[in-house]
């Protein structure tokens, strides 16, 4: 009885497919020859059905040819209504020679059988025969109306001059008679000169109306269009002509070429099957003697491959003292597994302990993964997610449920990012070199992302927290941008300043003169006028440039801010009002007093136009790390981040409608360096303004 365990071995396994493969190869083979004899049958009848459709052809020729002829009998019928009909026969016998032209029960056309032109050909029959027949029944029609126009003379009272009548009859007899345009003419022309000379105007007793004209004219118009019809209808005879001798030739070319095509296929055909028939046996001799050595060889290598498995199995369970198979055959693959099993048995503990480091290694780079203060985030070639930390996926506002998403899907929330750059199920992405971007939130945060492709197309996404960096590198260009324009300022107030003590000077000299009347005083005096607001103008020019003399003293912030609440009360008017928020054991401040004081109340003014409706204005003093802080907050419209950005610079104002200068918050950054400290502005539209004034304890 055969064993289980035998069955599924490589040794019965493989000799069975082998010899299931030589019978299914045999069947094949037969099945082969029987149906290649089964192809000549049909080459055979093929080409029987091929000159039958031949015959067919040959006979739609002579049909048509007889068509074509009997066309100048048609030609000379008396009515068009036979053309009309014949016409029509014609067509239905077009009709069924197409249809029998056609192969029939699905069967295939000959090679070299060209009967495409030949239906080509009686399409082309078939509709310049409809046209005929078109034309002879609107040509019956038009005759139809002239009978009718004659018989509507005949019976009518018609026109009273029995004469003139007779006349009129004659020629619109005459007319329905004619048999060409040149002969209808003529008649036309005698028509015309009778009735002209009796239509309006013309005298009572041989005037007639147009309406008793408008038979004859039917007759006329009904036989013009009679006549063009039936030329018309010999044009379409002598282009049949021409398409019948055309049919008559592609049947005669066509029935060489398949006759001889057929032949040639034909001896092909035979010689091919020959051939097969030869290539089949010899093929069926060589897999048996393949199928032969195959089983041989194969049952050689299962008892070398059994070995080889028992000795594999004995290292697994973890037995020491396994020695290596013997196989005494000469094949190569053997004999190597042979080597690599002994090379297996040496590293078997090398191994071990190498997958106990790596595991050791594994858990602690997910450990520091997991921990990382950077997200990082890894993505396959297209664009699927392998793994990612929370951190990334905090940093990109999503929860837990994003490590699923892929790549494209997974960055949405960063609209700086061109998707097209990253890959997807069916686009590898346009991204090559490394790619940086800073995205800003809503919130405030700046979070800064980069993109780099691995080299097996995969996607690292790597982001991390970079709001403080961006805020300093916001500040530190800022103030490099506002001293430069500070220097310029001092520069051009010295200038000015300059100019002015020249036009006062030579001011002074002239008002000591005397003989100066009215008018000349009155200019002296705006010139007086125009020189000293030059000469605030300087002095604001120095104070926005830092240069203006301060006269500094130790005084305690706190105090003065007190002390300045009637006058900041009268100034912000009576629909906003102030709120202090001043810490106790402040420290003392070495500060020009005037020069904090009209800071303040400069920025207490801002905070009150920006609350047109009303509002709370907050000063907050109290002490920082490195000195001394205060700040002046609104709840008013707010600033965009572009005017944040430009608001300490001089002589830009977000009130130009309510007449700003643009100087006040220049006056105000200009007094703040110069004393040491650094001033901050934080706003949003619609959600406030905090400017914020450190100073130096």
């Amino acid at each position: 009885m055969i064993s289980r365990p035998f069955l599924s071995s490589i040794a019965f396994r493989l000799p069975f497919a082998i010899v299931f493969i030589c019978i299914l190869v045999f069947s094949l083979a037969a099945i082969a020859i029987y149906g290649l004899q089964r192809a000549r049958q049909e080459m055979a009848a093929y080409g029987l059905q091929a000159f039958s459709s031949l015959a067919k052809a040959s006979l739609v020729s002579r049909q048509v040819s007889d068509l074509v002829s009997s066309a100048p009998f048609l030609m000379n019928a008396t009515s068009p209504y036979r053309v009309s009909s014949e016409s029509r026969s014609v067509v239905v016998q077009v009709d069924a020679l197409i249809r029998s032209m056609e192969p029939e029960n699905g069967e295939v056309a000959a090679k070299g059988f060209g009967s495409g032109r030949i239906v080509e050909l009686l399409e082309t029959i078939r509709t310049q025969t409809t046209a005929l027949a078109d034309d002879a029944e609107s040509a019956q029609q038009h005759k139809a109306e002239a009978a009718a126009a004659l018989g509507e003379i005949a019976t009518g009272s018609g026109i009273a001059d029995v004469e003139f009548r007779g006349r009129l009859n004659a020629i619109v007899q005459a007319a329905s008679n004619s048999d060409s345009l040149f002969q209808l003419g003529e008649l036309r022309r005698r028509y015309v000169s009778e009735t002209a000379p009796r239509l309006q105007p013309a005298a009572p007793d041989i005037r007639i109306a147009a309406a008793e004209l408008a038979p004859y004219e039917r007759i006329f118009d009904a036989q013009t269009q009679y006549l063009l019809e039936m030329f018309a209808i010999r044009s379409a005879v002598s282009r049949l002509h021409n398409v019948s001798r055309d049919l008559s030739h592609a049947t005669e070319t066509q029935s060489e070429t398949v006759a001889r095509s057929l032949s040639d296929d034909l001896v092909s055909t035979s010689d091919a099957l020959s051939r097969i028939l030869v290539i089949v046996a010899v093929a069926s001799l060589l897999v048996l003697a393949m199928a032969v050595v195959s089983i041989r060889s194969v049952m050689r290598v299962s008892r070398g491959i059994v070995s080889l498995s028992n000795g594999m199995n004995a290292l697994a369970e973890g037995r020491k003292d396994v020695d290596a198979p013997r196989y005494d055959g000469t094949e190569t693959e053997l004999v190597r597994l042979l080597e690599a099993f002994r090379a297996f048995r040496e590293s078997v503990e090398r191994v071990t302990r190498l997958r106990r480091t790596a595991e050791a290694a594994a858990r602690t780079i997910r450990s520091t993964f997991r921990s990382m203060n950077e997200g990082i985030a890894l993505f396959d070639p297209r664009g699927r997610p392998i793994t990612m930390n929370r951190r990334v996926i905090a940093l990109l506002g999503w929860s837990g449920s994003a490590r699923k998403l892929p790549l494209r899907s997974f960055v949405m929330p960063l609209p700086e990012i061109d998707l097209a750059l990253l890959p997807a199920e069916d686009d590898p992405g346009l991204l090559a070199d490394r790619y940086v971007l800073r995205h800003r939130a809503d919130a405030g945060r700046v979070t800064e992302v980069s993109l780099s492709r691995q080299p097996d197309g995969g996607i690292v996404l790597l982001a991390r927290d970079i709001t403080e960096i961006d805020r300093q590198e916001t500040e530190a260009a800022k103030i490099q941008r506002l001293d430069g324009i500070m220097r310029m300022t001092h520069q051009v107030s010295h200038e000015v300043g300059n100019m002015i003590g020249i036009i006062t000077g030579s001011l002074g000299l002239l008002e000591r003169e005397t003989g100066f009347n009215d008018r000349q005083k009155r200019h002296l005096a705006r010139i007086r006028k125009a020189a000293d607001r030059g000469r605030s103008l300087a002095g604001s020019m120095l104070s926005i440039g830092s240069q203006q003399p301060i006269h500094p003293s130790e005084v305690e912030l706190g105090s003065v801010l007190r002390g300045m609440a009637d006058v900041l009360e009268i100034a912000i008017g009576e629909k906003c009002r102030l709120d202090f928020e001043i810490a106790d054991d402040l420290p003392m401040t070495f500060i020009d007093t005037a020069l904090f004081e009209q800071s303040i109340l400069n920025l207490c003014l801002n905070s009150a136009a920006a609350m047109p409706a009303g509002g709370t204005i907050r000063i907050r003093c109290a002490r920082s790390e490195a000195g001394m802080t205060v700040s002046v907050t609104d709840d008013g419209i707010g600033m965009t981040p572009e005017a944040v950005d430009k608001a300490f610079e001089p002589y830009f104002t977000t009130r130009d409608a309510q007449g700003g200068a643009g100087l006040g918050l220049a006056i105000v950054y200009g007094f703040v360096r110069q004393s040491g400290g650094d001033a901050r502005i934080t706003s949003l539209p619609g959600k406030g303004t905090v400017v914020e004034l450190w100073f130096p304890a």
